[in-house]
């Protein structure tokens, strides 16, 4: 059995490994070969050197110093786990940028900065190759071993590969669209390196990222065949006969340079992302060959289909059913003076939804957050125990589910014993800045980063804002957090367009005392054409009516917006819901007041 080591052991495996290959500082980003946001045990590096287990973070090291460079989500967090010796970086800019001016003030000028090729895009090297060579040091694509410094590293997933049970748009129609794109490009073939670029395409399914129903793979699209690269063994027979018959070989990983070499042979032009393909895989295809462009599959798949939308309508439906049960079940176990805590919390949730045959997963770890643990944007409540949910306070709880019609992602706030009216107004505010945003009207054309605002409107009239974005696009039996359409003061090239499912979920943290955020998902639709353009709007797909108990009253200007919202969920849910559940929404989900 390998032995088990601690992360500063690891640590000092590692520094030991950067002497060898002469390294005055190495780069440990939180990645795996396909660029993930969730990467599975197996390419955990950096939580094995660090200790630190959030989904977000660089770490850096040198011979004699480390640093992890991490945003406000997760600075709580890493004070708490980070071991000895490593420095935390709070980001609140570009992590390039910290990372450089790290790396510049405690490396040797002249020196070797190592990054592992597999774990940054060949966008990203570029630039951090640039900024280096401007700070005096230099980089190579070249990093520890990690058998030498890991030798207890987790095996690598091989989940079995699935086709969809409710597959969308049929495999031909995807494959003969990512074709038409790639004529644009005036490209031959793409390489695609994304996990859920591939899953969508192929529409084929697995678990080898927890709560991302996708599977380490590689697809090459060419003009009349692709290849998907997997270990066979993964794949049964009667899966691989139907990709055969919509022109998709599976082929072992081992074949992946042979036949990308063999397509560059006979004159194809590649197209791969420079954003999203990892710099060793872009090594396979030389610039003369390459065309870089953003990959046709990433907008896409971001616009579902109409028979998508049917869909997700009705996992939205089962999931607001799960999510009700569980919320009259907590209500009742508090209301007897049960003792439950925040991991009690998520596993009844768990076990609400694990009830409905179409559900397979949770979409991500779910946060249930009491108190102050709820200012803390990502918080995880433990396996086992944190904090008592009891005396007065705010529960928030933010979760979503993969069913096989749908992915869902919701935040609800509920009130614990008599909230003050402070955490009351902070509830309304939020909730009044989620409703405005629902009810926009806006031009085609227009991105997520010129909307955002509208969200944040009621936050600061009072001087109060929070620190993320307020959406991001949401996948369809795949990832909870989806590109490229997002909703943020952060630029976004993309415009939202019609079938484009995203999220709305503005917040406010007080830390130390506690946290708001209040989420639906919604889809992006055609309004109206007029003497000024198309317009477009949103349509809220999240079924679970809102918890007027955690709001002030009157609630002002959006009550009636408000009421019409929770009225036209309680119609579709009462008759689904068992009696104590129907009993639980009539005293939860009243009318509110304007003035």
């Amino acid at each position: 059995m390998p032995q088990t080591l601690s992360a500063g052991d690891r640590l000092q495996l590692f520094r030991a490994e950067m002497a060898r290959l002469g390294l005055a500082a190495v780069i440990v980003p939180t990645s795996d070969p396909h660029l993930s946001e969730y990467v599975p045990a197996h390419w955990k590096i950096r939580e094995a050197l660090s200790g630190f287990t959030g989904s977000a973070g660089t770490l850096l090291v040198t011979p004699d110093a480390a640093a992890l460079l991490t945003d406000s989500r997760y600075w709580v967090q890493a004070e708490k786990q980070l071991i000895d010796g490593i420095e935390l970086v709070r980001l609140t800019g570009r992590a390039s940028a910290a990372a450089t001016e790290w790396l510049a003030a405690h490396a040797s000028p002249g020196g070797i900065v190592g990054v592992n090729a597999e774990f940054i895009s060949l966008a990203d090297g570029r630039l951090l190759e640039s900024t280096l060579m401007l700070n005096g040091l230099r980089l190579r694509t070249e990093s520890p071993d990690i058998a030498a410094f890991w030798p207890d590293r987790p095996a690598m997933p091989a989940s079995p590969v699935a086709e969809m049970k409710r597959p969308g748009r049929s495999r031909a129609e995807k494959l003969a669209a990512v074709r038409e794109e790639l004529g644009r490009e005036k490209a031959d073939a793409a390489l695609l390196n994304s996990l859920d670029d591939i899953a969508w395409l192929t529409g084929l399914r697995g678990a080898d990222v927890p709560c991302n129903p996708v599977f380490l793979s590689t697809l090459l699209v060419g003009p009349d065949r692709a290849a998907l690269f997997i270990d066979t063994r993964r794949v049964g027979a009667a899966v691989t006969e139907r990709l055969a018959a919509d022109g998709v070989m599976v082929l072992p990983p081992e074949k992946l340079a042979e036949t990308v070499g063999l397509a560059i042979e006979h004159g194809r032009r590649i197209l791969l992302d420079p954003e999203h393909t990892n710099a060793a895989l872009a090594k396979l295809v030389p610039p003369a060959s390459r065309v870089e462009a953003v990959s046709p599959v990433f907008t896409l798949k971001a616009v579902k289909s109409a028979g998508e939308l049917e869909a997700i309508d009705e996992a939205m439906i089962r999931d607001a059913v799960a999510l009700a049960e569980f919320y009259a079940e907590l209500d009742e176990r508090l209301s007897a003076g049960e003792k439950l805590t925040e991991a009690d919390a998520a596993r009844m949730l768990h076990a609400s939804r694990a009830k409905d045959p179409e559900f397979f997963d949770e979409s991500f770890t779910t946060i249930a957050a009491f108190g102050p643990n709820a200012a803390l944007p990502h918080y995880t409540p433990p396996a086992e125990g944190g904090a008592v949910i009891e005396g007065d306070g705010l529960l928030l709880i933010d979760s979503g589910a993969q069913f096989t019609c749908g992915t869902t992602d919701i935040t609800r706030m509920t009130p614990v014993g008599t909230p003050s009216a402070e955490m009351k107004h902070d509830v309304t505010l939020v909730t009044r800045g989620m409703l405005r945003l629902l009810g926009l009207r806006f031009p085609k054309g227009y991105t997520g980063s010129q909307i955002d605002a509208v969200a944040r409107m009621d936050l600061w009239a009072e001087g109060r804002d929070y620190g993320h974005g307020t959406g991001h696009g949401v996948g369809y039996v795949l990832n909870v957090h989806e590109d490229p359409v997002r909703i943020s003061p952060m630029a976004t090239k993309t415009p939202l367009a019609a079938g484009n499912v995203v999220s709305d979920e503005p917040g406010l943290y007080r830390p130390g005392a506690w946290g708001v955020r209040v989420e639906n998902l919604m889809v992006c639709e055609k309004a109206e054409t007029t003497e000024f353009g198309e317009f477009l709007k949103f349509r809220a797909l999240t079924m679970m009516p809102i918890d007027t108990r955690a709001l002030e009253e009157p609630f002002g200007a959006l009550a009636d917006q408000l009421n019409r919202f929770n009225d036209e969920r309680l119609e579709r849910l009462l008759p689904l819901v068992s009696e104590r559940c129907r009993r639980w929404l009539e005293r939860a989900v009243k009318p509110v007041s304007r003035d």
